[in-house]
């Protein structure tokens, strides 16, 4: 399943950027998201909680960052397992930053997700609506680290 959006936040570009390479900061904007420990600082693991429609799905995740160009774009794989389900997800994320005007950027996202086992029999659709619902979310999120800070 791939999907792309983006959404605007009222910050600097810098200061998105800053959130998005602070596990942290990262970790309190991402929904369902409990715990988040670097690793290394190209690598995390993360505990989460996925809410669909008619179930919520507890993950072990880990991501790598793969490359990135500084304050500009980044590449996140990341692989997930359901604690209580059999298969797992494969997430490769590309997100871009873009100074729309003075104080706001503009974050573009382009996910590709795979999924198997009884993973992947939850459907596209379904899965396609959380994934969108999430990053709704972890929009709003990250633009509250903005309010609260001024």
């Amino acid at each position: 399943m791939k999907l792309k959006d983006f959404f605007t936040i009222n910050a600097p570009k810098e200061n998105v950027w800053e959130v998005f390479m602070n596990v942290e900061k990262l970790a309190s904007c991402v929904p369902g998201c409990e715990n988040m420990i670097a690793l290394s600082d190209t690598e995390y693991e993360a505990d989460m909680d996925v809410k669909t429609k008619f179930m919520k799905i507890r993950f072990k995740a880990n991501g790598r960052l793969k490359d990135m160009v500084e304050g500009e774009e980044l590449n996140v794989e990341m692989v997930g397992k359901p604690m209580k389900l059999a298969g797992l997800f494969k997430t490769k994320l590309k997100v871009q930053l873009e100074e729309v005007e003075q104080g706001q950027t503009k974050v573009t996202y382009d996910m590709d997700l795979q999924m198997t086992g009884r993973l992947a029999s939850l459907g596209d659709v379904l899965m396609k609506g959380t994934v969108k619902k999430s990053g709704d979310e972890f929009a709003e999120n990250v633009q509250a680290l903005f309010i609260k800070a001024s």
